[in-house]
């Protein structure tokens, strides 16, 4: 009579079970092993909230693949290549499918989805990265989130970790005191502009109803040819930064856009406004070469190229130039002014000075792949920009000042790495864009 037999690669198989288990366990999750009839499945994970314990009806199918060795291996990765038979079973599930490949003798366990979120197969070599790819709690967001993009009208479930939110909120710290409201001789804008020329007057103001509203002393003798003296009145600048009356509201944001838009003049760069999208941008400088300023970042010091040389990577011609940018909306929130800041950037064509007309296409793109860190760097330089006494030999604008952006901290988060293309897929949709354009610090 035959004997009845284990083999060792079944042994070896029943270990990479076990360590899915205890990985998956170890994250806070559940694992389901599938019966042994259940060819090329070895069970299902569901994803569960950590800190409630409910359990959330997401699931993922799960293929083990236990090993004695890595393909390929080196520190950092190893290839695994499954047979094609497998790979077109797995596809045909409705419910998202990951592989996870281990290796017992050395309690190793990695995994990749089958599929990835946006629909796409992945080839039949599986290219595995040791960080990113291991079964442990760093891997709870990527799962989470590709199992909710598999699923319909699904929420998904937040991680349990401390994190910290930085808004894009400056308080304004800073208001001038006083406003003077006078009638004058100027109809428009440009008139008044006009009348500005070869003067070294800074002028901030709104025109209305033949009557100009300035955070300038309008009693000074300089500004006598902006407006009838005898008509100058004063008011404190409450009037108009507390006042509910939309119009009035309308006119004291108008006024604060005016001194922002000074304010930055007398910043490292003399920052412009783009006249097209409004957006204020470092201006190219005389030389039409890249330029980059110091600041003092979230941890260290460190420094921007706030404007960028774009060259074609073939034929290696200047196509423009890429500046650091940002939208300024002022809003009021409990009774308190604040400066939303939106970081952009403005493009423009090998001259350094009129708009590109490839700019739509880069302003598309490279909003499309930048990663979280990189909009946060800039935010953070806008920060230190509107918040910081950068020249001691020159007085403070004295009419606007910014205190440090809002944050908040939070015991639930998410995953970053889940939200975000890999490298490679960042790498071949900018194949076709200028060299330049995403390598920011």
């Amino acid at each position: 009579m035959a004997e009845k037999k284990l083999t060792n690669q079944q042994l070896l198989g029943e270990q990479g079970i076990a360590l899915i288990s205890l990985a998956v366990s170890g994250i806070g999750f559940v694992w389901r092993p599938t019966s042994q009839h259940d060819t090329g499945i070895d069970g299902e994970i569901e994803v569960r909230d950590t800190v409630t314990g409910a359990v959330s009806g997401l699931l993922l199918k799960v293929q083990s693949k236990a090993v004695s060795s890595f393909g390929n291996e080196t520190a950092d990765g190893f290839d695994y290549s499954p047979e094609a038979r497998d790979v077109t079973y797995w596809l045909g599930h409705n419910v998202p499918v990951i592989l996870v490949v281990s290796r017992p003798s050395t309690g190793e366990v990695y995994w990749q989805p089958v599929q990835e979120p946006s629909g796409q197969a992945r080839s039949r070599k599986f290219c595995f990265d040791k960080r990113r790819d291991a079964l442990n709690a760093n891997a709870t967001g990527r799962l989470t989130e590709l199992v909710r993009q598999h699923s319909a009208g699904a929420r998904g479930v937040a991680l349990q970790r401390s994190e910290r939110l930085v808004s894009n909120l400056l308080p304004v710290t800073k208001l001038p005191t006083r406003l003077y409201l006078a009638e004058t001789p100027h109809r428009t804008g440009k008139d008044v502009t006009d009348a500005l020329q070869g003067r070294q007057l800074s002028f901030e103001f709104v025109l209305k109803n033949k009557r100009v509203l300035t955070v300038r002393d309008l009693t000074d003798p300089r500004y006598e040819f902006l407006c009838d003296r005898g008509t100058v009145e004063d008011f404190p600048v409450a009037q108009w930064s507390a006042s509910d009356d939309p119009n009035t509201q309308r006119d004291f944001v108008h006024l604060l856009n005016q001194c922002l838009r000074q304010a930055l003049r007398t910043l490292p760069g003399r920052i412009r406004r783009n006249k097209e999208t409004g957006a204020y941008f470092f201006p190219s400088n005389t030389e039409r070469t890249a330029y980059s300023i110091g600041y003092q970042g979230q941890k260290k010091t460190t420094a921007r190229e706030v404007v960028k040389v774009l060259r074609n990577k073939k034929l290696d011609h200047v196509m423009g130039f890429r500046h650091s940018a940002m939208w300024g909306q002022f809003n009021r929130y409990d009774g308190r002014w604040y400066l939303e800041v939106t970081p952009t950037y403005v493009f423009t064509g090998p001259d350094g000075t009129s708009p590109s007309r490839f700019a739509g296409e880069w302003t598309s793109g490279i909003k499309r792949l930048e990663k979280n860190q990189s909009v946060l760097g800039q935010l953070v330089m806008w920060e230190e920009l509107l918040t910081s006494e950068v020249d001691l030999f020159v007085e403070p604008y004295p009419f606007l000042g910014f205190g440090k952006l809002l944050s908040f901290s939070t015991d639930r988060g998410i995953d970053d790495e889940a939200w975000t293309p890999p490298d490679d897929d960042v790498a071949g949709a900018a194949e076709d864009l200028p060299a330049g354009l995403f390598d920011t610090p």
